[in-house]
């Protein structure tokens, strides 16, 4: 009797079983496969090993690997993820495609437009063109180690490594959220170290200099109000003549403006809640900015329908918005024309802090002049600021101008 060949199965995934002969019982039909049950073959396609998991939701997910001890491996992992419900099963795609949408309908929402503005421009300039085409699962530690240290060969700051960082990281750590990946691949990159820059605030008899060289300058009212309540930039370029209450000697915060490539400019809500606050003015800065405020209206006038109508107090030759580099080169020239080391201008502020402390105004007052959530840790147990404490702050800055 000629005995007849076993045919091979079509499927390559399917185990090979005997042909069942008569008078033996047919196999017991195989259960469906739980939830994180696995499944182990070889594809005759190209030699490679297969492994595959049920997810939840019943859909099967591959693993893949070039032997058969890897790839129970990495069943074997994806099983304890599932467990503990740390197993990566969202959708595949570019990490360019998850960052845009992440910034665009997540984080945008909690972000001033500064802030969102910033983002936008350290993804497009830095992270999407070096990192976007990755496949998000295929990101690992090592690329990013890669980008980090091809920026700072490219003579990027240590600090601007650390913003692209955070803005990758946290990126990513929603992407962990989502389970588009089991883990953030940003943890445990080496970034060069953030070195503190040392500053070197004014002191009073510096700063009655700078004041005085100053007189008839472009910058001499904003310098003399950057000095006087310790304003930041942003807070500066966005204050409008509405927010200056000559009668009361003060001016109102609620706004700030940030500028942004080709001259764009954003402006929005204060850096913090304390941001927003009213601060008194000394008597000699009112006369200053009453001073600036006439020059101004000549400017305007002779300007015509060319003048942008923006109600800026500190505006351009033309009534838009300043351009921090402008200022900066005519800072700088200042400085050098009185003799004083060079210094950025964001340093007033802690030449303000500083002023404000040797004059003895009380720490609370400088605290919300300043608008800090915090100053040091002495300020929580201090009172309330009062109504007379204002005014003695106020009289107490006017000496600088005497």
């Amino acid at each position: 009797m000629t005995r007849r060949k076993q045919q091979e199965p079509d499927d390559p995934g399917t185990p090979i079983t005997n042909t069942p002969t008569a008078g033996r019982p047919k196999p017991k039909k195989q259960k469906r496969r739980g939830k994180g049950e696995g499944t182990v073959y070889q594809r005759k396609s190209d030699n490679r090993w297969v492994a595959e998991i049920t997810l939840e939701d019943g859909t099967r997910k591959p693993l893949y690997g070039k032997t058969q001890e890897e790839v129970i491996a990495k069943l074997k992992e994806a099983q304890y993820q599932l467990r503990q419900g740390t197993l990566a099963t969202g959708p595949r795609q570019k990490l360019g495609d998850h960052l845009n949408w992440w910034l665009e309908e997540v984080r945008k929402m909690k972000l001033r437009p500064g802030s969102y503005a910033r983002y936008r421009i350290v993804l497009d300039t830095h992270i999407l063109p070096r990192l976007g085409h990755i496949q998000l699962q295929k990101l690992t530690l090592q690329k990013i180690q890669s980008f980090y240290n091809e920026k700072y060969k490219e003579g990027h700051s240590a600090s601007a490594i650390h913003i692209m960082r955070n803005i990758l990281s946290k990126g990513l750590d929603y992407a962990v959220q989502a389970r588009m990946i089991s883990y953030n691949p940003c943890k445990g990159a080496t970034l060069p170290p953030l070195e503190r820059r040392k500053v070197q605030p004014l002191t009073l008899e510096q700063a009655q200099h700078l004041l005085t060289v100053a007189k008839g300058h472009s910058l001499e009212a904003m310098l003399a109000v950057a000095i006087s309540t310790g304003m930041r930039h942003g807070e500066l370029a966005a204050l409008r003549w509405e927010d200056v209450n000559f009668d009361e000697g003060s001016l109102y915060i609620h706004r700030t403006v940030t500028r942004m490539p080709r001259l764009k400019y954003v402006e929005g809500d204060p850096k913090t809640k304390t941001s927003e606050r009213t601060i008194p003015l000394a008597p000699a800065v009112c006369d200053i900015l009453k001073a600036h405020r006439a020059r101004q209206n000549e400017e305007r006038l002779k300007a015509g329908a060319a003048w942008q109508n923006k109600d800026l107090v500190f505006c351009a030759h033309g009534g838009g918005f300043l351009d921090p580099n402008h200022v900066r080169v005519r800072f700088y020239q200042l400085l050098e024309k009185a003799g004083l080391p060079r210094m950025r201008i964001h340093d007033l502020r802690h030449t303000a802090s500083n002023l404000f402390r040797s004059m003895g105004v009380d720490i609370k007052e400088v605290q919300e002049m300043l608008g800090h959530s915090t100053l040091d840790t002495t300020a929580n147990v201090y009172s309330q600021v009062l109504p007379h404490m204002r005014k003695e702050a106020s009289e107490k800055i006017n000496r600088l101008f005497q």
